[in-house]
């Protein structure tokens, strides 16, 4: 600033002295004030071009004040810039950071309109990011209960279960919370396997208290008869035997109960060795024999390779014990079951085949649920626990390897397990 007090200063000492030379004073000085606001004038239009316009523009080389606004424009400028760099980078890996969340994430407008959304909530909600920006989520998400929580602006942290409106199958918790201070943020939670696991625990409850109460009742019925006067030695054998076959059914149940849970918590470590799966299918051969239910089955053993697996044997075991005894229960007397060890398509199988009377094809989902059973009169007739098939589904589980069921109706039921290639092993030489 002082620069262009002693520029201003330094032309009108020079005009006027020039002027007094020729005697028109007035006139240099009027003359030199004059050019010198019309420079400055050029030099304040040039700058306020250079502002608008910076990158198109050049900034006006004149020492002084326009000068020093330049440089505090130009450092203003500079540090905008920067601060720009690093909120555009903290955007950046929010975006990073949220699009890699399972969890449905839209950042809400003060009308609930789409600033921004991850590509999470386009699986779960069907909302597309930069598709749907600006459009209000009321108009994509039409459920009651959501547009109620939409419209409570100062419901936050209350949360909504609605169907996906993309798919109705799945079950979204939904919730919104605040965001950069008044914003609002809407977050979408997939809670369908939840929900499932829920209900499954409520039917399992159920179920286990629908089983035991069977068993229970007989034998509490029994008791209650013993304590008449009256009772004789005729009803007491008659008696012992049903009442032991009820408490052998209870401690199996509890039994298969705990080797479950075993199996689901992971408690047991598996002790995998190399295992001569020949030898253990013509093992469970020989027990299924011995079970109450054989009546002449036809058992055929079919060992279509010399493989062994690295697995655990005792598991492995029970797994296809299940699958056999099974066979051996639910199919008449005299029928055909066929056991396959096998290669096919690099992994290797163990199947178990019947030709009995087959189950429905809407049965075969759940069929590895526990207490689930296509018949449970006939079940409980043959002593079954309902939870055979799901310890065979946790073994596999547990060793890599997969279950696939198939059955027709009055021609049989398959059950094939398929190892991974990595669990064969060569035949050791002996």
């Amino acid at each position: 600033m002082a620069w262009d007090y002693w520029r201003f200063l330094a032309i009108l000492s020079l005009s006027g002295f020039v002027g007094l030379l020729f005697d028109q004073m007035v006139t240099f000085l009027f003359l030199a004030s004059f050019f010198y606001a019309l420079w400055l004038q050029r030099n304040w239009f040039q700058l306020l071009k250079w502002m608008q316009r910076p990158k198109k523009n050049q900034s006006p080389n004149a020492v002084g004040v326009i000068d020093d606004v330049c440089r505090e424009v130009e450092r203003v400028r500079l540090q905008n810039t920067s601060r720009k760099k690093k909120l555009g980078g903290y955007l950046k890996r929010f975006q990073s950071a949220t699009s890699a969340l399972p969890d449905g994430i839209v950042v809400l407008g003060d009308y609930g309109e789409v600033d921004w959304a991850n590509d999470s909530a386009k699986i779960l909600m069907g909302v597309r990011w930069p598709k749907d920006s600006n459009v209000r989520v009321n108009n994509l998400i039409r459920d009651p209960d959501f547009q109620q929580l939409l419209a409570g602006h100062d419901e936050f942290g209350r949360t909504v279960m609605v169907n996906s409106p993309v798919n109705p199958a799945i079950q979204l918790e939904i919730k919104i919370v605040k965001y950069m201070g008044s914003g609002r943020m809407l977050v979408a939670r997939d809670m369908t396997q939840i929900v499932k696991l829920q209900k499954m625990r409520r039917d399992f409850v159920a179920n286990v208290s629908h089983e035991l109460r069977t068993p229970l009742t007989v034998l509490r019925g029994y008791l209650e008869m013993f304590n008449a006067d009256d009772s004789t030695q005729e009803q007491w054998q008659a008696a012992l035997p049903a009442m032991k076959q009820q408490a052998e059914r209870m401690s199996e149940m509890l039994q298969e109960l705990l080797s479950l849970s075993r199996l689901e918590t992971g408690e047991k470590e598996l002790q995998n060795s190399s295992t001569d799966i020949a030898k253990l299918l013509e093992d469970v051969i020989q027990d299924a024999k011995q079970l109450k239910q054989y009546h002449e089955h036809d058992i055929q053993l079919k060992l279509e390779t010399e493989k062994w697996l690295l697995v655990d044997a005792e598991e492995i075991r029970s797994a296809i014990s299940n699958l056999v005894f099974n066979a051996v229960k639910y199919t008449p007397a005299k029928c055909e079951i066929v056991i396959r060890w096998a290669i096919e398509q690099e992994k290797a199988l163990i199947e178990v085949s019947d030709k009995g009377d087959g189950i429905a094809e809407y049965h075969l989902e759940r069929l590895t649920e526990r207490f689930y059973r296509v018949d449970s009169g006939r079940s409980q007739d043959v002593g079954g626990t309902g939870l055979g098939l799901a310890i065979v589904k946790h073994v596999l589980q547990r060793h890599d390897a997969e279950l696939k069921i198939s059955s027709e109706l009055g021609k049989g039921t398959r059950f094939s397990c398929y190892f991974p290639k990595s669990k064969m092993v060569e035949k050791p030489n002996l």
